[in-house]
């Protein structure tokens, strides 16, 4: 917070730092709260008004960079829609640390708000209502028709976006899907759920998702890749999934594996290697990741001003 600084601070100032919206007692747990986390406090007595406490709150170097870095990571939602909380919560940006944004949603209004009414129907277990969406990044296909109820779960932060994780339990057995916050026109509505009961189920189903889009099925598959020295170096040192086994050298390259679903983020990424990664297994995806190929091969035949056609060979099938 941005009164973590060389200098004394009283309940008066703290309060005024937060608009006057903390009681006493709140300041003081703050402060105890501090304290836990590492920070060296100094209280002592005030001249002046009776039992007025002062307290000089200092961060060692550890912390403050500590601070500086999670300040730079923030997504533009946080830095641009947020500004004002957040420089009260963790202080002034700072710019000799910072983000790229690369690949972040653009911090505009519709977000902002689809946040706030997703992050109340979490706190109050109440479904909300999608009654439509612009686009599909998560790959849901044509197996949801809207609007549609669902049950709010969590919000995930993926590759620059913020996602909803709900569960969809129209039917006998009910299935995880996961919605971008910021292609969703929604409201909350008055029913209220258990959300406590299917957080399970969620966990369970995100385990088995490269990434966060919806499997093609219900499967899990022993993936199997080898990549080219190079390019494997890098891949094999970043998370990417919690099933992934310890990467192994292969001759002048790496064999990578991990457990998960199929979908179309996968495929999407294997072809962000290019020509440095081979897809070993399982057969599924080999056909997948060819077809793929074709489908990019044929674009060499059109001309600048053909039309391309969406498609989506990745919707679910269960």
């Amino acid at each position: 917070m941005g009164l973590l600084k060389e200098g004394p601070q009283t309940v008066d100032t703290i309060d005024q730092y937060f608009g006057g919206e903390l009681t006493p007692r709140q300041i003081r747990r703050l402060i105890d709260a501090l304290e836990l986390i590492g920070f060296d406090r100094k209280e002592f007595e005030s001249t002046g008004r009776a039992n007025k406490k002062t307290w000089h709150i200092k961060s060692s170097p550890y912390e403050r960079n500590t601070q500086r870095l999670l300040r730079g990571v923030l997504p533009r939602v946080f830095s641009i829609k947020r500004q004002e909380l957040v420089e009260k919560l963790v202080g002034k940006l700072d710019v000799a640390i910072d983000s790229s944004h690369f690949y972040e949603t653009e911090a505009h209004r519709k977000l902002d708000e689809n946040l706030e009414i997703i992050a109340t129907a979490i706190d109050s277990s109440r479904k909300l209502k999608i009654n439509n969406i612009s686009g599909d990044s998560t790959s849901i296909g044509n197996s949801i028709n809207f609007p549609i109820d669902v049950l709010p779960i969590s919000i995930r932060y993926h590759r620059g976006c913020f996602y909803l994780v709900s569960v969809l339990h129209e039917k006998v057995q009910p299935s995880v899907v996961t919605f971008q916050v910021d292609q969703l026109s929604l409201t909350i509505t008055d029913k209220s759920f258990e959300r406590q009961d299917y957080v399970e189920l969620v966990e369970s189903a995100l385990k088995y998702r490269f990434g966060i889009s919806q499997n093609i099925d219900g499967e899990v598959y022993d993936i199997r890749l080898r990549f080219s020295s190079t390019t494997g170096e890098f891949v094999k040192n970043q998370f990417w999934h919690d099933e992934m086994n310890t990467p192994q050298r292969n001759g002048d390259g790496w064999i990578i594996e991990f457990q998960c679903g199929i979908n179309r983020e996968l495929v999407g990424w294997l072809f962000q290697w290019m020509s440095n990664v081979k897809v070993l297994a399982p057969p599924k995806l080999v056909d997948l990741y060819n077809e793929q190929l074709d489908l990019m091969l044929k674009l060499r035949g059109h001309t600048d001003d053909d039309p391309l056609e969406y498609t989506n060979r990745f919707a679910p099938q269960v």
